[in-house]
């Protein structure tokens, strides 16, 4: 990708953007980010008729376009949900809370994940009771649902407040729909962390999966934007829920959301905190045992 702002007066810019196939790409974009025009020559006009990788490729030159422009001016022009940068300064934020500190701020949500574990004999829960329960139009298996939870930042770049809990989930075949619960500040947030069901018991693994879940979103910014990312951000597993379908559906993305993906320079790097040593954790695993690794550091993993 490669941008240039050509003309600026009091509606907007025009901006010069050449895609990854060298296609060339004019658009007029007010100050706050708003397309109102994009024209090329290289794929349909009509937008039904575009294959699936070029209607990606539209979106990913209009997305650069934004970031071109917040990156180069004084705009702010890139969508609160997609600002890589922003995105890693709440990543900065969150890193170093303390056990106490992820409880008060983000208690509702490990609960609401962890309530799903509840039945599970490997999964010490210590009796957790679920927050809110899961909404009576959802259709599918009971871990088929997403949880969201909203961040704000102060003007010092401290985590200054959170929403509720919000529920992500199908009520009919490739219908979704979000409840929301709790206040929150009458603003954008800074960022909103995903997390699907898992048996993470304790806050510290916790926070560290928010954070490395931030990572991934940061991940998916700049595949959004047609861009490789900086080598720290290359990392696999889910970010955002929207570029993980984009993953598993279209051919022309790897699969970024799998941890297990042969995808080169990309690596799973999730390493929580635990609640036991590395001498510990060592001392459990028998190289001789039938066991998988899994298997035998399990009861360690999700206990208390």
């Amino acid at each position: 990708m490669q941008a240039t702002i050509k003309k600026e007066d009091d509606d907007g810019m025009g901006i010069q953007v050449f895609d990854t196939n060298d296609i060339e790409h004019k658009l007029a974009m007010d100050f706050s980010g708003e397309v109102h025009l994009h024209e090329q020559d290289g794929y349909p006009d009509t937008p039904a008729e575009r294959t699936t990788e070029e209607g990606e490729f539209v979106s990913q030159v209009r997305q650069y376009a934004k970031y071109y422009v917040a990156q180069e001016t004084d705009y702010n022009t890139v969508p609160w949900d997609l600002n890589p940068d922003r995105f890693e300064t709440v990543r900065q934020a969150l890193a170093p809370l303390s056990s106490v500190e992820i409880k008060e701020w983000f208690g509702d949500l490990l609960a609401q994940s962890l309530s799903h574990y509840r039945d599970d004999p490997d999964v010490d829960t210590g009796g957790i009771s679920r927050p809110h329960d899961l909404p009576a139009d959802k259709i599918g298996p009971e871990d088929a649902v997403l949880y969201k939870q909203e961040i704000y930042l102060d003007d010092d770049d401290r985590l200054e407040a959170v929403s509720g809990v919000l529920i992500t989930y199908y009520v009919a075949k490739g219908e979704r729909t979000t409840v929301r619960y709790g206040e929150t500040p009458d603003r954008d947030p800074d960022a909103c962390v995903e997390v699907s069901p898992a048996p993470l018991v304790t806050p510290e693994p916790f926070r560290d999966y928010l954070v490395y879940n931030l990572r991934c979103q940061i991940r998916d910014c700049y595949v959004g934007m047609g861009l490789e990312p900086p080598q720290q951000y290359k990392v696999l597993g889910p970010g955002q829920y929207r570029f993980t379908g984009k993953y598993q559906h279209f051919d022309c993305y790897p699969k970024y959301y799998n941890y297990d993906a042969d995808i080169p320079g990309y690596s799973h790097e999730f390493t929580p905190e635990l609640p036991i040593s590395k001498e510990e954790l060592g001392g459990l695993v028998d190289p001789k045992s039938g066991q998988s690794i899994y298997s035998q550091i399990k009861g360690a993993l999700f206990s208390r």
